[in-house]
């Protein structure tokens, strides 16, 4: 064999490991960022789910109050104000906390099946919702380090791949519930 045989396998060689070694980085890359697209999908399902569930409340709650809930006008403009996902969210939990305010001051409210049937299926809503939060961030940050680490960064730059931050909706819950105490 000559020199040149000898530089052309070895060309051959280290590309097909280039080659190999792109696409399996790649390949995870794109694993991970579907299944943050995924859980994102499952928490916009819920928190309209979660909107749903809060609107419906409004007749059964007026009719046993007798009060005037602006809280429910807000929501609806911000329904329809087309904002992101967490001030959605943020907007939403406000409205649950009034709601469970309201249910403490109208023992009678509570009693009704209807409202009793709505508290239900919004609590299992935020079981759901906490469950893709989790799996969401969980995701996110493998996908964050694999971005972080060579040689990943550099086919996450060269695929535009972007350091995406992890969803803090634990926390946005506990500053409202805080603002809410005092």
């Amino acid at each position: 064999m000559n020199a040149i045989h000898i530089v052309l396998i070895t060309i051959l060689i280290l590309t097909t490991i280039i080659v190999t070694l792109y696409i399996r980085k790649n390949n995870k890359l794109k694993f991970y960022k579907r299944r943050t697209e995924a859980a994102e999908k499952v928490i916009e399902e819920e928190l309209d789910i979660r909107y749903e569930l809060i609107t419906s409340s409004k007749e059964v709650v007026k009719k046993n109050t007798k009060m005037e809930l602006d809280f429910y006008k807000d929501l609806e403009k911000t329904k329809s104000a087309n904002i992101n996902t967490v001030e959605f969210e943020k907007q939403l939990t406000t409205a649950l906390a009034t709601l469970h305010l309201i249910s403490n001051d109208y023992p009678k409210l509570k009693d009704k099946k209807d409202f009793k049937e709505i508290m239900r299926k919004l609590d299992e809503s935020d079981t759901k919702l906490d469950a893709a939060k989790s799996f969401y961030n969980s995701n996110n940050n493998k996908l964050n380090t694999l971005l972080k680490q060579f040689p990943t960064n550099i086919i996450g730059k060269f695929n535009k791949y972007k350091i995406s931050p992890n969803y803090e909706a634990k926390e946005i819950f506990n500053a409202i519930e805080e603002d809410i105490r005092f």
